[in-house]
């Protein structure tokens, strides 16, 4: 089903694209986690106290962002990781059946004795190979940062409690000191796998659509618009749907809703590294199991293949131009 030439050949044509990718999620990552060791987690917390109308609007409730594992987890939802990740599926899902036509290869390829399903799944090795290292990459990236990175913390001062009075008295006058703690001591990476998986099926969605649309047209172009413009709808209906009660009924229809990798980490941090993958209870504030929202995505993403391939394989195929 797989044609290793095929294979060869596309993983050249992406590898730049690859390479750009993943060295900006990696550093990117990596240096992610040493700016949050630059904040003091008290005065980040009186900050962040000030702005707490807007909590609605946040992946995550701001209780779990005064913690470091909820503020290293924050990594998955900066528009830069998705963005990379977008920007990869996108790429390489328009390109499966439009893109060859567009560059006047698909009928040379399809000359060959090549059936059209080898052709697709050559693509879709390439690219679900590139996503998973991607998001690989993005957990990577974490992992170097909290064992290369130590964060300053404040010791707290001892204190006296006066009886009958709801008051602490200071038993010394110096300044509160400072202590070095690895930040390995504090966050676990392995509370990153399921946010890591949640990653991963919002790509696969966003790239089987890609594909799907790809096996529609003939132009790239447009895919490539029409996936963009599908994408910034229900961007747009997500954000309406967090903003407005009235119009919460949008967050039902869009694919935003199942991306909860915040909520993936805090039921780590409450709950233990098996929490994510349970089937027994609903995710807090939701209707389904923690592990259901990103098999939605999944599920959804081998849907589309699945039509790009019963599309790929009953289309007359224009001659190029």
């Amino acid at each position: 089903m797989i044609n290793r030439i095929l294979v060869r050949k596309y993983i050249g044509q992406s590898s730049l694209l690859f390479y750009s990718c993943g060295i900006a999620l990696f550093a990117f990552a990596w240096v992610r986690v040493w700016v949050v060791s630059l904040l003091d987690m008290g005065q980040f917390k009186t900050i962040l106290e000030q702005f707490r109308e807007f909590e609605k609007f946040a992946p995550i409730d701001f209780d779990a962002l005064f913690t470091y594992p909820g503020r290293v987890g924050m990594t998955y939802d900066e528009p830069i990781v998705i963005l990379c990740v977008v920007v990869w599926c996108i790429a390489r899902g328009s390109d499966v059946v439009s893109g060859e036509l567009g560059r006047g290869t698909l009928e040379m390829l399809l000359a060959q004795p090549i059936k059209r399903s080898t052709l697709l799944f050559s693509h879709a090795t390439v690219s679900i190979s590139g996503l998973v290292l991607l998001c690989l990459l993005v957990w990577g990236g974490i992992g170097i940062g909290v064992f290369a990175t130590s964060v300053s913390e404040t010791v707290e001062q001892p204190t006296l409690q006066i009886p009958f009075f709801n008051v602490e008295v200071p038993l010394t006058i110096d300044a509160p000191a400072k202590q070095e703690v690895p930040l390995r001591d504090r966050v676990d990476v392995r509370t990153y796998a399921a946010s890591t998986f949640n990653l991963f099926a919002f790509g696969f969605f966003v790239l089987g659509l890609s594909t799907m649309l790809s096996a529609l047209d003939r132009y790239r172009w447009r895919t490539v618009g029409a996936v963009v413009g599908l994408y910034i709808l229900q961007l747009v209906m997500f954000g309406l749907g967090k903003a407005a009660t009235s119009l919460d009924m949008l967050l039902s229809f869009t694919f935003f809703s199942c991306y909860k990798p915040q909520k993936m980490t805090s039921l780590v941090t409450e709950g233990g590294l098996g929490a994510p993958w349970r089937f027994s209870e609903a995710l807090p504030e939701g209707m389904f199991a923690p592990p259901v929202y990103p098999l939605i995505l999944i599920g959804f993403g081998f849907l589309f293949y699945f039509v790009a391939f019963q599309t790929f394989q009953r289309r007359d195929l224009p001659a190029p131009l």
